[in-house]
């Protein structure tokens, strides 16, 4: 395992090959319209940019098995965010500054180039190092990596080799660096900044000092940094490790939030007007926004982080979620999948549901439940004969997921598979995607969002609505395809 572990996709022998090929093949539990591996492991979603008239996307991926190995950067290309070319790996870790893996990073938009930064990860021994480093994508499809990589050697002194996934921003005419960071004096996380006139040339600059009225996370690691404007406000996104739990926040291994505030590079500080966690599911970790984005922001985001899923049985692990439009509304950050406004998708046999259920044809479907003014109490169910069921239930202003009965991996979930939340609002809107083995609900238009993985049976799955009061709701069930 070990030497395979450090494999990179350019020794693939030709019985790799063939496993890869028969991998492709297999259909069970493979969306049709999120992003998963051809075979291998998914992971952070990298380098996302709109460039030469198309979006490009990266994201870590380990070729060889689903386990953690040698990351490399499969690319992907797409003209509506729905649909997508794979081109294969363009950033494969074959030189000394990356030579246990590319790490994450993002993308700089300029020149008619689009400027991929990231990690190259280091190993000597128990020892770990990192270097920040730049490729270049240009109008043909091709990545080059940079001459003088790596462009930031090693680490800042006082820090760990635990700094990693650059995000690259342009405030007047300099460029500033986010990196994740780790301190050596008490491995506690935090961000750190460089800054640089021409994208080469960096200087350490130091903290961002994130400015919170109250309390505030402590972890070990901050991971994935963005940092975006958004309807005038600037947003900070980042994914903290070690977090404690907060009532029924922060239950998951690795979670995600955001911050709404100002930024100011002159004083590294962080002024936070409102944070949050960004997603209240189970599987959604280090989400990336476009660089260069033409219309609205928008975000992607790896559902996982399980070591191990039943999809590993088929030979690959873990997807992406749908891309999201952001807005901010009432002083938060709105979530809306891109979905809706798609034409890429086919929709068969739309149909009202209506306090009834219905033997679903396929596992690819949308329902939206409107009007729920009138009904403070639903339970929309999807299950099994054989005694599977996956629950989302509003009671009042309370919103429970229950997935406890696909127990597939409960070993990773010390707070279970049950998340709940209370809405300091009143609910009106649920739009439920589901595509094969992940959901997805939007509550009111994306102020609040679960994601969800589950590995459904080889057999017939019911969906039910249920209410206390029998109110008459607005329902729409669509199946989807590609």
């Amino acid at each position: 395992m070990q030497q395979q572990k450090y494999k990179t996709i350019n020794t693939a022998t030709e019985l790799d090959n063939k496993n890869f090929e028969e991998i492709k093949l297999k259909t069970l539990f493979r969306p049709l319209f999120h992003i998963s591996p051809p075979h291998g492991l998914l992971n952070d979603p990298n380098g996302f940019c709109y460039f030469n008239n198309q979006y490009h996307l990266f994201y870590q991926w380990f070729p060889f098995d689903t386990y953690h190995g040698m990351k490399h950067w499969m690319h992907l290309s797409s003209n509506d965010l729905l649909t997508w070319s794979e081109h294969g790996s363009k950033i494969t870790p074959l030189e000394s500054y990356e030579s246990h893996g590319a790490y994450s990073g993002g993308a700089v938009v300029e020149n008619d180039r689009s400027y991929l930064f990231y990690t190259g990860n280091v190993k000597r021994g128990d020892e770990r190092d990192a270097n920040q480093c730049l490729a270049i994508l240009d109008k043909n499809n091709q990545v080059t990596k940079h001459a003088l990589n790596p462009v930031i050697e090693s680490v800042p002194q006082g820090y760990t080799g635990h700094v990693r996934d650059p995000k690259i921003v342009k405030r007047g005419s300099h460029y500033f660096m986010l990196l994740g960071a780790q301190r050596e004096a008490d491995l506690s996380g935090e961000i750190i900044v460089y800054q640089s006139p021409d994208l080469l040339d960096w200087e350490f600059k130091g903290t961002l000092d994130i400015q919170v009225n109250g309390d505030f996370l402590d972890a070990y690691m901050y991971e994935c940094p963005d940092l975006l404007e958004v309807d005038g406000h600037d947003v900070l996104i980042f994914s903290p490790q070690g977090v404690t739990a907060d009532g029924t926040r922060f239950h998951n291994k690795f979670n995600v939030i955001y911050c709404l505030g100002q930024v100011n590079f002159e004083q590294l500080t962080f002024t936070v007007s409102h944070w949050d966690e960004l997603d209240r599911g189970f599987d959604f970790y280090a989400p990336q926004t476009m660089a260069n984005a033409p219309e609205k922001q928008t975000l992607i985001a790896w559902a996982g982080t399980d070591e191990h899923l039943p999809s590993e049985q088929q030979g690959w692990i873990n997807c992406l979620t749908l891309t999201r439009e952001l807005t901010v509304e009432n002083n938060r950050l709105i979530q809306r999948p891109n979905i809706i406004n798609s034409d890429s998708l086919i929709k068969q046999h739309g149909y009202q549901l209506n306090h009834q259920g219905v033997e679903l044809e396929s596992l690819s479907f949308s329902l939206e439940v409107n009007n729920l003014s009138n009904e403070k109490n639903i339970t929309i169910s999807l299950q099994t004969q054989s005694g599977k069921e996956l629950t989302l239930t509003i009671n009042n202003n309370t919103i429970t997921l229950d997935r406890a009965l696909y127990d597939h991996h409960t070993q990773d979930w010390e707070y279970g598979n049950k998340r709940q939340h209370q809405t300091d609002y009143d609910i009106n809107n649920i739009h439920f995607i589901c595509d094969q083995s992940i959901i997805e609900i939007y509550i009111n238009d994306g102020r609040d969002v679960f994601t969800c993985l589950f590995f459904p049976e080889q057999e017939n799955h019911q969906l039910t609505i249920s209410t206390e009061k029998g109110a008459d709701l607005d329902t729409q069930l669509t199946y989807l395809t590609i």
